[in-house]
């Protein structure tokens, strides 16, 4: 129970990663609060973890919509401990073919909703002298990819801003720091693995990709996060923790 009585804000929390870091948060103390853009998806999980968590719709690249989060949020518990920016959407496609709207989406999402949630739950941590900001980047935004430009371009943007709001509030009392999985079994690297022909070699291949010999399972990104999340990180500031398997280290 190492966040017991905290309160937590997971964007993206009804599946993948979202959802692993939910669970862990829960069975470790914290009262979480899912917002997702799926609402069916998080009251279905909700259910499921009964008091301690509870639901709410969200379009993270809409600032009314995130805003109407973070007032949630304070009226019910009147404090936000820990907020993780995990919602995020992908595409895979040629530089010059991705059109102007898969273009807004990506970036949209993965890096205009952090930043909307930073600014819209943050001031109340900093009102509170404490708390932690925690944001799910990639590998993606410290490494290139062919066919990933979008998306790589979005969480190449998050790793920086992580970097710049972390100096900016360094004397806060709140902590900014950032989790790059590498290649984790998720929802999204399902859909992804579904644009190559032959499945078994498209798994055979991301399981290559980690020197680990494996994929990552979304249950230790949520243990990364959590340490983050505790007091444990309490030096942090800016810090970008890639779970990767060994990919950088390579």
């Amino acid at each position: 129970m190492r966040i017991q009585g905290q309160t937590s804000i997971i964007t993206g929390g009804a599946s993948g990663i979202g959802e692993a870091i939910v669970r862990r948060f829960v069975d470790e103390g914290s009262e979480v609060c899912i917002a997702d853009i799926n609402l069916e998806g998080a009251n279905r999980l909700a259910a499921e973890l009964g008091d301690a968590a509870w639901a709410i719709h969200v379009d993270v690249r809409d600032e009314a919509s995130v805003k109407q989060v973070a007032d949630a949020a304070m009226d019910r518990w009147g404090r936000v401990d820990v907020l993780v920016n995990n919602a995020g959407a992908e595409l895979n496609k040629a530089y010059d073919e991705v059109t102007e709207d898969e273009w807004d989406l990506v970036i949209d999402t993965d890096l205009k909703g952090p930043w909307l949630f930073t600014k819209h739950v943050v001031p109340h941590m900093v009102a509170a002298g404490s708390g932690s900001a925690i944001y799910i980047a990639s590998l993606n935004g410290l490494v290139g990819f062919p066919l990933a430009s979008p998306y790589g371009g979005s969480k190449h943007g998050l790793v920086g801003y992580v970097k710049h709001v972390a100096i900016e509030l360094a004397q806060s009392g709140v902590r900014f720091n950032c989790v790059c999985p590498g290649v984790i079994q998720t929802p999204m690297m399902e859909r992804w693995t579904q644009l190559m022909p032959d499945q078994e070699e498209a798994q055979e291949m991301l399981r290559g990709m980690m020197p680990i010999g494996r994929m990552g399972r979304p249950e230790e990104i949520a243990g990364a996060v959590l340490f983050f999340a505790t007091e444990d990180s309490s030096l942090c500031q800016g810090s970008i923790l890639a779970v990767d398997g060994g990919w950088v280290a390579q």
